[in-house]
């Protein structure tokens, strides 16, 4: 099988000027897990997932102390509406993934499910010859596969 029969074609995706407020009322609204980046001829740039949208526990330097820190700063106590305020006016290219993998609709779905075990997303952009996105595979594509299957 490959990778053209499972994805999920032309799949929503995200300008990197667009707004953390634009981006995440999207994924929210069509409840993705994330949105691919790409330019206006439809290159892949990048891949924004819910979790870099989210603060993360840091540990504060020279300290055992954790903190949350978002978008490489650290979020006081009135954290929400700092986030909002953070989301409304940075762009998405400012936190995508850039360093994502990729696969082909030719490739075998086994490569992509190797792929997407062995890296931390768990959306997995399908690109052309041109690096152009065509579709997308997501860790319930295969687990749907499988029950299919069975």
């Amino acid at each position: 099988m490959r990778v053209a029969e499972l994805m999920t074609k032309d799949p929503d995706t995200i300008g990197p000027e667009a707004t953390l407020e634009e981006a995440a009322q999207r994924i929210l609204d069509k409840r993705y897990g994330s949105l691919p980046v790409v330019d206006r001829e439809g290159h892949l740039l990048g891949l924004l997932q819910v979790e870099e949208l989210l603060p993360r526990p840091e540990n504060v330097p020279f300290s055992d102390v954790e903190a949350l820190q978002l978008f490489g700063e650290w979020v006081d106590g009135n954290f929400l509406e700092s986030i909002y305020r953070r989301y409304q006016k940075t762009p998405v290219k400012a936190v995508m993934r850039t360093d994502i993998p990729r696969v082909h609709p030719e490739d075998p779905v086994g490569k992509a499910l190797e792929v997407l075990l062995s890296s931390e997303v768990r959306h997995l952009p399908v690109v052309d010859e041109h690096n152009r996105v065509v579709g997308i595979l997501t860790r319930s594509d295969f687990l749907k596969l499988i029950l299919r299957r069975g």
